[in-house]
């Protein structure tokens, strides 16, 4: 599609203007500001992000042990593991509002190779699917991030990913714009199969998990055409306060 075409040139070109700037001229550091060698963020300020700590392995959800919530005890998700890298506070939600508004593509690959570190050495999918936009938003902003992501995982991973296994047939609303109790039924049948074959084991890609809503109605769209395990991986996990 000529949308896919477009988002991939997107992508490549700023890569390729900061490679050869990086072997000109030292790296800034995007948090601190300091001249760095290798990386977008300097090994001190990586060692400063906020982690996840101890959450339910079914819906990261934080918790005092890592053991499942009550929540995925009653009402479990389509989802039988999530697995998040951060808790969706400063500095991590800022990175993920450039990197999703603001045409900052390059925090993409960073954040690929924290979850690339992170899930290497478990059993891994068969096939990885990111969460899709509606076409119309897709066109307004010019990329998916979860596409952009779940490329870059399928290449350090070695798992085929399926950008056209989902898709968005209705133009919901951001979640974000949303409180809680309107956000399930926001995605009401956002979600259609693509003419694809489907292997038993998937994981959806997707930026940030807050209600969990979205992984949920795309898992069960997965669920009706016969996938047998669903995981989500995602940047981060919303923090709920009560």
């Amino acid at each position: 599609m000529l949308t896919d075409f477009l988002s991939s040139i997107r992508q490549k070109i700023p890569h390729q203007i900061a490679q050869l700037y990086s072997k000109l001229m030292p790296i800034q550091c995007i948090l601190c500001g300091s001249d760095h060698s290798e990386q977008i963020i300097c090994e001190p300020c990586r060692s400063e992000l906020p982690g996840l700590g101890n959450a339910c392995p079914r819906c990261a959800s934080p918790l005092q042990v890592s053991s499942l919530c009550g929540n995925c005890l009653t009402h479990p998700p389509v989802q039988t593991v999530t697995i998040s890298l951060y808790p969706y506070l400063p500095p991590i939600d800022r990175l993920i509002s450039d990197m999703k508004y603001h045409n900052k593509l390059y925090l993409t690959n960073f954040f690929a190779q924290q979850l690339c570190d992170k899930v290497k050495d478990r059993p891994l999918p068969d096939m990885l699917i990111p969460i899709p936009l509606h076409p119309t938003r897709l066109q307004h902003r010019g990329y998916n991030q979860s596409w952009e992501i779940a490329r870059l995982l399928a290449h350090k991973l070695s798992i085929p990913v399926c950008h056209d296994a989902l898709k968005r047939v209705r133009n919901t609303l951001p979640q974000a714009s949303l409180p809680f109790s309107k956000r399930k039924q926001n995605l009401s049948q956002a979600f259609a199969l693509g003419n694809i074959s489907l292997p038993d084991h998937v994981a959806l890609i997707d930026d940030v998990v807050t209600t969990g809503h979205t992984a949920n109605m795309a898992g069960k769209v997965l669920q009706k055409a016969g996938v047998d395990q669903i995981e989500l991986w995602t940047i981060a996990r919303t923090i709920r306060h009560y």
